[in-house]
Formats: C-alpha cells, structure tokens, sequence
C-alpha cells in the first residue's frame, strides 16, 4: 500500500510541476506576445494581426491551467472570508466544511465532465481555424478545456483525501468527542 501511496505522491509532484511551468511560461509569453503587438501596432505601424490571435491563444491555454492550479491551491473552491469569519477557532468544523465544499465541487465536475468530453470529440472530428491564421486549428482549445477539467477533478480528490485524513487527525486527538 505505500508503494501505491508514493506512486499517486510522484504524479501529483510530476502534475504539480507541469503545471507551475505552463503557467510561468504562459505569463511571461502572453505579456511578451501582447508588448510586441503593441509596439508593433502603435509606435512601428507595422501591425502584426496574428501576434494578437497567437497571444490570445496562449492566454487561453494559460488561463485553463491556471485554474487547475488555483483548485490544487484550494484558492478558488471557497471563499476564505466566509470560513474565517463563522469557523475561527472550530478547526473541525473548518474541515467538515472544506470536506463538504471538496463533495460538492467533485459532484459539479462530474456533471460537466460527459459535455465537456463530447466537445472535444465533436471538435476532433470537425477542425475549426483561426481567423487571421488560417492554417492554426483551434480545436485543440476543446481537448485543453478536457484536460483542464479532468485536472481539476485530481486535484480535488486529493484535496478531499487530505481533508480527509485530517478530519481523523483531528477526531483522534480529541478522544473520539465531538
């Protein structure tokens, strides 16, 4: 059983990594992509109409990565104001809501999970193009948003397992009282 833990524990890690250089990556190439637009644009006047479809583009894969990200963080499942105003000082309480918002935003993934899949195989079966880069196929946004979601759906399993384990902690600690 530990070597399966430390198996799910290395692509986690490897899933953690990917993710961390997709998003620094993207940031710094959307910024880049966007000034050389810009100044293309604006003070060359030689304006480059894909670099804008190309920055768009890299944007959008970004931005489906980095909610993956936020969602591994726990960032964007909850609104931390809320849990820190009404479960300060109630860690068990803090964690049954947690385990409840993890349940609950599982349970919403899996519902998007068959539309999101056909999706990507209607967009596979049907490429669709840029408009100012004929020869780029946009398809694969569908197949990235696919991948996105399924992320997502990891990264709040092992959230849910780590809250989890925790709530036994928690629960062990105290004596088994409530």
């Amino acid at each position: 059983m530990n070597y399966f833990f430390s198996f799910i524990k290395v692509i986690l890690n490897t899933i953690r990594i990917i993710e961390n250089i997709i998003c620094g990556i993207g940031l710094w190439l959307v910024n880049i992509l966007i000034f050389f637009a810009v100044l293309n644009r604006y003070f060359l006047h030689l304006p480059i109409l894909w670099l804008n479809d190309l920055a768009l583009y890299t944007f959008v894969f970004f931005s489906f990565t980095s909610i993956a990200l936020t969602t591994r963080e726990e960032e964007h499942i909850s609104v931390s104001i809320f849990r820190q105003s009404v479960f300060k000082g109630k860690p068990k309480a803090d964690n049954k809501y947690s385990i409840f918002l993890n349940i609950f935003a599982i349970a919403s993934i899996l519902l998007f999970i068959p539309a999101v899949y056909r999706s990507m195989l209607r967009a596979m079966k049907y490429p669709e193009y840029a408009t100012l880069m004929r020869w780029f196929n946009t398809s694969w946004l569908a197949t990235v948003m696919f991948i996105t979601i399924l992320l997502i759906l990891i990264h709040l399993i092992a959230s849910l397992v780590k809250d989890i384990s925790k709530l036994k902690e928690l629960h062990s600690e105290n004596g088994g009282k409530k």
